[in-house]
C-alpha cells in the first residue's frame, strides 16, 4: 500500500552563498513518487552548475520511474554523455542524495559527500557516509571532527556522477510518525556542525522556519559554498509500533497456538500407526 503524497509535506531551498558564480547546487522533487533530491555541482571542476543541472533533470525524467539506484547511474550516464558533447564540460561532476519513500520505508541513495539526516524525537542522526578523502581518514586514522573540519583536503570527493564509475552507497530506513529527513549539499554541514544542526531543527518545528533556519545559520557561518536544504516530514502510519503491536498481540496467545499445535501433531500421528 502506497499512502498519499499529503501524508509527506516538505520544503526545500537552495542559494548561491557568498562566494559569487552560479549556484552550482540544484534541488527536486516529485511529489506523486514521494521522491526528493539535492544534487551538487562539483565546483573543482569545469561547469559543475551544468552537471548538475543534467542530473536533475534526469532524474525527474526518463530515470524518475527506476528503482532509485539505477535511476543515479543513468544520471551518471547522462551526464556523461552531455560532457562529450562539449569540450568547456570536461571532467564536470556532481554529488547527489536522493531518498524515495514507499509505504512505511525511506530508502536513501547517494554518490559523493551530499547528506542524508534523520531527525527523529529531539535527536539528528546521520543516515549516510560521506564518500570522500576524509571520511578515509576517519576511518583509517580515527581523526576527530575538529582536525577534519581543518583538513586541507576537506571537499576531496572520491565518488562522483559523471567521473569514473561510480557505484551510489544506499540505506533503508523503517519510518515513524513524524520523522523528518533532511537532504543537505555540503555547503551546509560543512559551515554547521551536527550539534549546530540539530540545534536549528529544535528550535524552529515548522519545516518551511526550518529550512530557512539551517540556509541562514550555514550563510552566519560563511556561507563559503552553495547551499541546500530539503526537509521532508513523514506522516504516515509508524513502522515500528505496527510490527511491536503486532507482536504485543500475538504474545500473549503463543502457548494456545503451540498447544494446538502440539494436539495436532499427536492426532496426525495416532491416525498414522493406528487409524489407517
Amino acid at each position: 500500500m502506497r499512502f498519499p503524497a499529503a501524508s509527506k509535506r516538505f520544503s526545500g531551498r537552495t542559494h548561491p552563498g557568498r562566494r559569487g558564480g552560479p549556484n552550482e547546487d540544484v534541488i527536486g522533487w516529485d511529489e506523486a513518487s514521494h521522491f526528493w533530491f539535492v544534487a551538487d555541482g562539483m565546483g573543482g571542476h569545469a561547469s559543475g552548475d551544468v552537471a548538475s543541472r543534467v542530473v536533475k533533470e534526469t532524474l525527474l525524467g526518463e530515470a524518475l520511474t527506476l528503482p532509485l539506484v539505477d535511476a543515479l547511474k543513468k544520471a551518471h550516464e547522462t551526464v556523461l554523455a552531455t560532457a562529450k558533447t562539449n569540450t568547456a564540460y570536461d571532467n564536470m561532476g556532481s554529488t547527489v542524495v536522493a531518498t524515495r519513500i514507499v509505504e512505511r520505508e525511506a530508502e536513501i541513495a547517494w554518490v559523493g559527500d551530499s547528506r542524508a539526516y534523520l531527525w527523529r524525537a529531539g535527536s539528528l542522526s546521520a543516515l549516510t557516509r560521506d564518500h570522500s578523502y576524509l571520511e578515509v581518514l576517519r576511518v583509517q586514522e580515527n581523526l576527530s571532527e575538529e582536525q577534519l573540519r581543518g583538513h586541507p583536503n576537506r571537499n576531496l570527493v572520491t565518488r562522483t556522477l559523471g567521473i569514473g564509475t561510480p557505484e551510489p552507497s544506499t540505506a533503508k530506513l523503517p519510518l515513524k510518525r513524524r520523522d523528518w529527513l533532511l537532504l543537505c549539499s555540503d555547503g551546509l554541514n560543512d559551515e554547521l556542525e551536527d550539534r549546530e544542526i540539530a540545534e536549528v531543527l529544535r528550535t524552529h518545528t515548522e519545516l518551511e522556519e526550518a529550512t530557512e533556519a539551517l540556509i541562514d545559520a550555514a550563510l552566519a557561518k560563511g556561507g563559503r559554498d552553495n547551499v541546500s536544504a530539503v526537509v521532508v516530514e513523514y506522516d504516515g502510519p509508524d513502522a515500528v509500533e505496527v510490527s511491536s503491536g503486532m507482536s504485543q498481540k500475538l504474545r500473549p496467545m503463543l502457548p494456545i497456538i503451540g498447544g494446538m499445535a502440539a494436539a495436532t501433531l499427536v492426532a496426525v500421528l495416532w491416525w498414522w500407526f493406528y487409524g489407517r
